[in-house]
């Protein structure tokens, strides 16, 4: 097991369960939150889960909305199988736009960072998917393969700075269910609990002390 050597703490970390964000997927978290504020909605988590001593480390590559990717016609597995296929589908976490006090908010979770070319091809799709929704299908079709290169090219700061101009919201994401590869209850708990602090903290970073 490696744990990832870039990262940012956000909030109080203790416990035996550690949660590590990706930071592109962080920010997917936020753009469906911001788009779809009013709605509940699913997505799915992509990734790792290593056991160590008495510790249990969640390791999150990758996310997709389950609503979105089911009126693209494919499932978890299919999106797995073309954008996350080195990792495990370890878990859901159920969106809400509701602004709310949540318990142990103020539980932290980790940030890091990785060049994740999975997600960052990923989020290439969702933003091809946002633009068909703009213009024909003629000038969809238009876009060159050179083009999205670009994308793939910019540097981190650059990419991040433009989807969290696009995304940028202030509502809370509650974790309120997942269903992991685990074949261990109170392990699958655990993971739930510590997640859903990490997921409501990731709304307001300048809320935590």
């Amino acid at each position: 097991m490696q744990l990832p050597t870039m990262v940012k703490q956000m909030g109080r970390v203790d416990g035996n369960e550690r949660v590590y964000i990706e930071d592109y997927v962080y920010a997917y978290l936020n753009e469906l939150k911001a788009e779809k504020s009013n709605l509940p909605l699913r997505a799915a988590l992509f990734g790792h889960v290593y056991h160590r001593e008495n510790q249990n480390f969640y390791l999150v590559f990758g996310a997709a909305s389950v609503v979105d990717e089911l009126a693209n016609g494919r499932g978890e597995e299919q999106v797995r199988k073309e954008y996350f296929e080195e990792y495990e589908l370890i878990g859901y976490v159920n969106i809400y736009g509701n602004k709310q006090e949540l318990p142990g908010k103020k539980e932290g979770y980790y940030i890091f960072y990785d060049k994740n070319e999975s997600m960052q091809n990923y989020l290439l799709f969702c933003y091809k998917q946002r633009n068909k929704k703009r213009v024909n299908k003629s000038e969809v079709n238009d876009i060159k393969e050179n083009d999205l290169g670009f994308f793939r090219t910019t540097s981190r700061a650059s990419l991040i700075d433009f989807i969290k101009r696009l995304i940028y919201g202030g509502c809370i994401i509650i974790l309120s269910i997942a269903v992991t590869t685990i074949n261990d209850y109170k392990k699958m708990h655990g993971f739930v609990e510590e997640a859903g602090r990490a997921a409501a903290a990731a709304w307001g970073e300048e809320q935590l002390p």
